[in-house]
């Protein structure tokens, strides 16, 4: 653990004096899950990087994405209640997966904007909603072992494919 905590340091810049770095939870509609690291790069932005959608076994599968997000304090409430914050920026994502006799991955460029709730708690705490677009560009290459024994594969490049979908996050700034 404390060699992952170091890699995040030096990748990162991570300062430990102030809090503004973050490890959570986030459930997807359609069941997907994972963890992810957020990073206050200010008052007005912020990177998330998503590690998720899980499939361990015979068929085998994971998620990586990262969004930079624009932050804007829009919304005047009491100190008391904590901030809210409007979000909005591009994400990046990469897929794997491989299974008996298939494989591949995927790339995709999207966006996504929410609010977050950040608690007056000790330590802080954020709550989020997200609402993520269709693939804005997507790059899909696919193989797989044809019933006849032959190789094949199929890549695609597409834009604008996909639905909306809906993300909730949750982070507790502790380093």
């Amino acid at each position: 653990m404390k060699k992952i905590v170091l890699l995040f340091v030096l990748l990162f810049g991570i300062s430990f004096a102030e809090k503004n770095n973050a490890l959570g939870l986030w459930v997807g509609d359609g069941g997907g899950w994972g963890v992810d690291y957020k990073r206050l790069m200010g008052k007005d932005n912020a990177l998330d990087i998503y590690l998720g959608d899980f499939e361990l076994g015979d068929n085998t599968s994971v998620g990586l994405g990262a969004g930079y997000y624009f932050l804007f304090n829009v919304i005047k409430a009491d100190a008391s209640v904590g901030r809210f914050p409007l979000h909005v920026g591009p994400n990046l994502g990469l897929g794997l997966w491989s299974g008996s006799g298939y494989g591949g991955f995927d790339l995709t460029l999207n966006i996504a904007g929410g609010i977050t709730w950040f608690t007056p708690t000790s330590p802080t705490m954020d709550v989020s909603l997200e609402v993520v677009s269709p693939h804005i560009v997507q790059l899909r290459h696919s193989s797989w072992t044809a019933p006849n024994g032959s190789d094949d594969s199929d890549t695609r490049f597409s834009v604008i494919k996909g639905s909306l979908g809906l993300r909730f996050l949750f982070h507790l700034y502790f380093f």
